[in-house]
């Protein structure tokens, strides 16, 4: 796909994302709309079937999970690098957690989609067929809007259900909203999980250039034949207003916060990438390293959240945190 064509075309997915358009994740074509798939909202037994393997075969990709009740919740907007953070802060620790990603399952519904002919028949909105007839290309996770609401429901049950295993897990989410915030610290505690929170953020210019930057990787990965499924769109409809804060930075920063606030987070950090450093490792040929802007934990849970600096020197041999070097061993090197 040439620089023009690529211009041309996310200019077409934009305008079909658009409140209202035909690929949003409530659209006639949504998976949620489907009537053989679900009956006034709830799943059919087929459907329900589908869900449950989906979800074991998710599972099954984490052999090495450990039943320790870690939790690791990951923040911030689309495009921020949550996952290359997350692999400093774990280090080799990364394979004894469970990945709980929403993502992971629109992919899977959309294979799965391919496979039984529903993409096709279903899922793929007329407005893309009269384009595609036209001679434009389409990838399937250019539709992933449209499963969006069941790949939430599945990371979801996801997420309850590893907790009620006690296993280690990462939740990797935008966090877009205070009350998801709350909601998801009140499992963890119910659980008995001790909590690590990493909010990764970035202006609004570096989320919405990285989305472009990350789909056009991915288109280039397909038309190779590498990946099938072509990179996932994330609709600007979706992205602009997490960044509506009086402080203009995204609403993850204000939810990871009060996050935080539970008694069962014992680390918190904030990492940011300002516009300005985006723009000069792009110019250098490399991806920004988000700066640490906060670094805070508990020494005692419940306790006040103080600078980590300051728990290492209190106790330099007690603490225990994800993906720390006293972390029996399996970690990565401690950020400081």
């Amino acid at each position: 796909m040439t620089p023009e064509d690529a211009t041309r075309h996310i200019a077409l997915i934009r305008e079909l994302s658009r409140p209202g358009g035909p690929v949003t994740k409530d659209a006639p074509t949504a998976s949620i709309n489907n009537p053989d798939w679900r009956i006034d909202g709830e799943l059919t037994p087929q459907r329900r079937r589908l869900f449950e393997q989906l979800l074991e075969d998710t599972a099954a990709r984490y052999p090495d999970a450990l039943s320790e009740k870690r939790a690791l919740v990951l923040a911030g907007p689309p495009g921020a690098g949550k996952g290359s953070v997350a692999d400093r802060v774990l280090g080799a620790a990364k394979s004894s957690f469970v990945n709980v990603d929403a993502d992971e399952f629109k992919a899977a519904l959309l294979r799965q989609a391919i496979a039984d002919g529903s993409y096709e028949s279903w899922i793929k909105p007329p407005a893309v067929r009269e384009l595609e007839a036209a001679g434009e290309r389409f990838f399937p996770m250019e539709m992933a809007a449209l499963v969006h609401e069941e790949s939430a429901e599945l990371a979801a049950a996801q997420r309850v259900r590893m907790m009620g295993l006690g296993k280690n897990l990462i939740a990797d989410t935008v966090l877009g909203s205070e009350s998801s915030a709350v909601e998801l610290g009140t499992q963890l505690q119910r659980a008995g999980y001790s909590v690590h929170v990493v909010d990764v953020e970035v202006p609004f210019e570096v989320s919405e250039e990285r989305i472009v930057q990350r789909w056009a990787e991915a288109i280039a990965s397909a038309e190779a034949g590498q990946d099938p499924l072509g990179g996932r769109w994330v609709p600007s409809a979706y992205a602009r207003p997490l960044f509506d804060t009086e402080h203009g930075r995204a609403r993850s920063q204000d939810a990871a916060a009060l996050l935080a606030q539970n008694p069962a987070v014992d680390r918190y950090e904030r990492h940011f990438t300002s516009l300005e450093e985006h723009r000069a490792a792009l110019d250098s040929g490399r991806r920004a390293t988000p700066t640490k802007e906060l670094d805070q934990a508990r020494l005692n849970r419940g306790g006040p959240l103080v600078d980590a600096a300051y728990t290492r020197r209190a106790t330099p041999s007690a603490q225990r945190l994800p993906g720390s070097r006293n972390d029996r061993g399996r970690g990565g090197a401690e950020l400081t």
